[in-house]
C-alpha cells in the first residue's frame, strides 16, 4: 500500500479551492483538479476515490480550520459585548483573507456532496456560537429571538460584505468593519 504524502493532500485541497472559486463546485472534475495540482490523475485517485470523497474531506478540513479562527481569542475577553465583537471581526477578517474557503463552504452547504450528517457536524462545530448567542439572550443583551435567526443575520451580513469586497477588489478598512459591526449590533441588541 502506498503511503499518502500530506503535502500532496494540501496541493489537492488548494487546487480544488481555487477551481471552485473560479468555476463553482459543479464546474470542476477530478481531471481539472489533478491538472491544477500538477499531479497525475491516477495519483489523485490514490488520495480520493471520487469527487464526492474529495469534497467531503475538504469540507471537513475547511470547516474545522475556519471555526478555530472564528473563536480565536474569545476566552480572553470577559464581557459579552467584547466577545461578540471579537467573533464578528474574526469571522469577517478570516472570510476576506481566505475567500476561496468561504466560497467553497458556502457552495458546499447547498450541494449534494454535503449530507445531513455533515450539516449536523457543522452545527456541533458552531456550538460555542450558539452558546454565546444564548448567553446574550438570557442576559438581556440580545433581542429575545431564535438563536438561529440571530446567527443567520450575523452570517448574512458578513457573507454579503465579503463577496462585495472580493469582487470589487477593494480592501475593507478597519473603520468599515467597525461600522458594519455597529450596524449588526444595533440590529440584534435588546433596546
Amino acid at each position: 500500500m502506498r503511503i499518502k504524502d500530506e503535502s500532496k493532500t494540501d496541493l489537492i485541497f488548494k487546487a480544488t479551492l481555487n477551481l471552485v472559486k473560479e468555476r463553482g463546485l459543479a464546474g470542476i472534475t477530478m481531471n481539472d483538479i489533478s491538472k491544477a495540482a500538477s499531479i497525475a490523475t491516477g495519483t489523485l485517485y490514490i488520495y480520493f476515490k471520487n469527487k464526492e470523497e474529495l469534497i467531503k474531506a475538504l469540507f471537513l478540513e475547511c470547516r474545522t480550520v475556519s471555526v478555530q479562527h472564528y473563536f480565536a481569542g474569545l476566552q480572553e475577553i470577559s464581557s459579552f459585548e467584547g466577545r461578540m465583537k471579537r467573533l464578528f471581526i474574526n469571522i469577517i477578517t478570516y472570510k476576506i483573507a481566505f475567500f476561496e474557503v468561504s466560497a467553497f463552504l458556502e457552495q458546499s452547504y447547498h450541494s449534494p456532496f454535503v449530507c445531513i450528517a455533515d450539516l449536523k457536524k457543522k452545527e456541533k462545530a458552531l456550538k460555542p456560537l450558539f452558546a454565546l448567542v444564548k448567553e446574550g439572550i438570557e442576559a438581556g443583551k440580545l433581542k429575545n429571538a431564535d438563536e438561529e435567526l440571530i446567527i443567520s443575520y450575523l452570517f448574512g451580513i458578513i457573507h454579503e460584505m465579503v463577496k462585495k469586497t472580493y469582487f470589487s477588489g477593494k480592501k475593507l478598512s478597519p473603520e468599515t468593519i467597525e461600522q458594519l459591526y455597529d450596524m449588526f449590533w444595533d440590529g440584534v441588541r435588546r433596546q
